[in-house]
């Protein structure tokens, strides 16, 4: 039955839920695939670059300290190399805050639109059920020669919506926990940068 089913007679019998559910699968995989491509450029510091910060640092060398920084073109030297351009202590704070905090919105957005379509899809799935079985009801209430078979087919058809809500939510949930994880990992990393550009100030004396 359902192999005989085209896309206008899902959207008749489904509702236009089904069509949402459509939109919101493509979002779900254009996110998903624009935060891949996003994480996957991003270049992580070795811990010999790390190590030449810090002893950098330790000897008060802010200019290797940067020119290291700026070399290793990744995601933490763009973040400790902005830090140390400035002499004051708490100007080191205010921009280094300020990176790390353009740094984070960019690897969050359109992460929210993962979690919304996650929580939301099997409940516009299930609507989409709700208003075609009413419509197999209605259906039978019109018909006077319909029977049960009628009501059934219509009502399996109905729970097509159901299905496509979950199939759409699952993956999207999926992603949504992955990537807010990696973000999380990069913010953490992003903690450990600020954390050195301040030992440095503070060694200075300019806190």
């Amino acid at each position: 039955m359902f192999e005989s089913l085209n896309f206008f007679q899902l959207v008749s019998k489904g509702g236009y839920t089904i069509v949402i559910l459509m939109l919101c699968s493509v979002i779900s995989v254009a996110v998903a695939v624009e935060k891949f491509i996003v994480l996957s450029k991003m270049k992580n510091m070795s811990k010999k670059e790390i190590d030449a910060i810090q002893s950098a640092v330790a000897s008060s060398d802010i200019k290797t300290a940067s020119e290291i920084s700026q070399k290793s073109k990744t995601f933490l030297g763009d973040v400790l190399a902005e830090g140390l351009k400035n002499k004051n202590g708490v100007a080191v704070k205010e921009s280094v805050l300020r990176k790390i905090s353009q740094k984070t919105l960019s690897l969050e957005k359109y992460l929210s639109s993962l979690g919304t379509i996650g929580a939301t899809a099997p409940f516009i799935g299930l609507l989409g059920t709700v208003l075609g079985i009413m419509k197999a009801f209605n259906d039978l209430a019109q018909a006077s020669d319909a029977g049960q078979q009628t009501v059934m087919a219509g009502i399996s058809v109905a729970l097509i919506a159901t299905a496509a809500g979950l199939f759409v939510a699952i993956p999207a949930g999926i992603f949504y926990n992955y990537y807010t994880r990696k973000v999380k990992g990069i913010y953490v990393s992003l903690e450990s940068v600020k954390e050195l550009a301040l030992a440095y100030a503070k060694k200075k004396g300019l806190t």
